[in-house]
């Protein structure tokens, strides 16, 4: 028997695809009912037309109350996951992917968060599973649900030591111009995979310009960024950068639980601990 989620992922496969059909369906009936209104002489035909093209007009009206249901119930998955209230958002994220709508964006929307909610919770494999399905449809009209999805991706590919993988999900972000907000969002990840993968001395190119940009984030990932290119500079041999990196990190958070969720800065966090063993 299919688990909770991979049931709510193959409905909300098949509805977007319904959905998808619907749209183009209520289009071209719109186009012909308007166009046989249009040619018809006879007052009978004619009316039929117009009668056609109402109940047209009016089926689209429905759906879009519906739709505006759907955002309203993903809004409200949204402002529970927001407070920490992850059972909660979860019934409503849910309810929102397996709804029928034709707003596809709403329903994008409810897969990034519900994504969001299992990371929140270290559950890997459901990330896994939620952006791999979201990528499988156009997100061209919702970038940001496609930039967070693939970070999402590659951040939970990580975590498992999926290196190559985490690797193809972030790649596509470098091919178009990246708004501060993304690089902002990216600079962790691709840290994360740079020390992973033995390429230090990637990480520490531009190393002013990543400082500014760790300096944006909250405390932290702050402290984070901070770890990781001072851990890169430690195995590049640059002590003094190290030592500033380190300090600047230990400043914003405590690294001990940094390290346990991300191991690669333990290096950072133990040398944090030792004076104070002293």
């Amino acid at each position: 028997m299919p688990s909770k989620l991979e049931a709510t992922l193959a409905t909300f496969r098949r509805q977007m695809a319904v959905a998808r059909a619907v749209r183009w369906v209520g289009l071209i009936a719109f186009i012909m009912a308007l166009a046989a209104v249009l040619a018809f002489d006879q007052a009978d035909d004619r009316r039929m037309a117009v009668a056609v093209l109402a109940a047209v007009v009016v089926s689209w009206i429905l759906l879009a109350l519906r739709s505006i249901h759907l955002t309203r119930e993903v809004q409200a998955g949204g402002a529970l996951l927001s407070i920490g209230k992850l059972d909660d958002a979860e019934v409503w994220l849910h309810k929102g992917m397996r709804s029928f709508s034709v707003a596809v964006p709403a329903k994008l929307v409810a897969g990034e968060l519900l994504a969001m909610l299992s990371l929140q919770r270290d559950a890997h494999h459901d990330v896994i599973a939620i952006c791999r399905e979201l990528l499988r449809h156009p997100l061209t009209r919702v970038r940001s649900v496609w930039v967070n999805t693939r970070l999402m991706l590659a951040d939970s590919l990580l975590t498992l030591d999926r290196l190559p993988e985490a690797h193809e999900a972030i790649l596509p972000i470098y091919s178009s111009a990246m708004p501060l907000e993304t690089k902002m969002k990216l600079l962790p990840i691709q840290l994360r995979y740079e020390l992973s993968s033995g390429q230090a001395s990637s990480s520490i190119n531009a190393l002013a310009e990543k400082v500014r940009i760790a300096e944006l984030l909250d405390s932290p990932h702050a402290a984070l960024v901070h770890a990781l290119l001072a851990e890169a500079c430690r195995r590049q041999g640059m002590p003094t950068e190290q030592a500033f990196l380190a300090e600047r990190a230990r400043l914003y958070h405590d690294l001990d639980g940094l390290a346990a969720r991300f191991p690669v800065i333990t290096p950072i966090a133990g040398r944090a601990q030792a004076p104070a063993e002293e």
